[in-house]
């Protein structure tokens, strides 16, 4: 499991158009959001990307960013994008490999495609350190997007730093 203050394992991942996307790049020197979630099949993942969709200019209006990540490929994060209008990428993680470095669980019920992911988010700070984890063995309860847009604003008046 990941510690709080340690530095957040590097990725490059292909987003929903199929272009690659390396943490470095998506941070920037500012906060950003990383959310996992477990993938389009789920109506609960629909609803927790809608959420974080709906605060998405707050979150750019305190300097940060956010992606979120799933074990489903391009073409259905694509899909994904357009059909609830999701204003950030959608990165696909098909073997796991940045999953499984962040801690995130694999499935282990026989819902939805197999394998797939559990919901997990982090808050990265302006120098790649986890700031804010939370990882879910199952579908229900990840944090409150409102909430999350708070740590940010903290971390904007702080310099990128919690």
């Amino acid at each position: 499991m990941l510690k709080n203050a340690s530095l957040a394992p590097d990725f490059t991942l292909p987003d929903e158009s199929g272009e690659l996307q390396s943490l470095s790049d998506l941070r920037n020197s500012k906060p950003l959001l990383l959310l996992f979630y477990r993938g389009s099949f789920c109506p609960t993942a629909q609803r927790d990307l809608l959420d974080f969709a709906n605060v998405y200019s707050r979150i750019k209006s305190v300097g940060a960013d956010m992606v979120a990540i799933s074990a489903e490929n391009e073409a259905v994060g694509a899909m994904l994008k357009e059909k609830l209008g999701l204003p950030f990428a959608l990165l696909s993680d098909k073997g796991f490999a940045v999953s499984n470095r962040y801690g995130v669980y694999e499935s282990e019920d026989g819902e939805g495609p197999q394998p797939h992911g559990e919901p997990a988010l982090f808050i990265l700070d302006a120098e790649g350190r986890i700031a804010y984890s939370q990882v879910m063995t199952g579908p229900k309860g990840i944090a409150n997007p409102a909430e999350m847009v708070f740590i940010l604003l903290y971390m904007s008046q702080n310099g990128g730093r919690y």
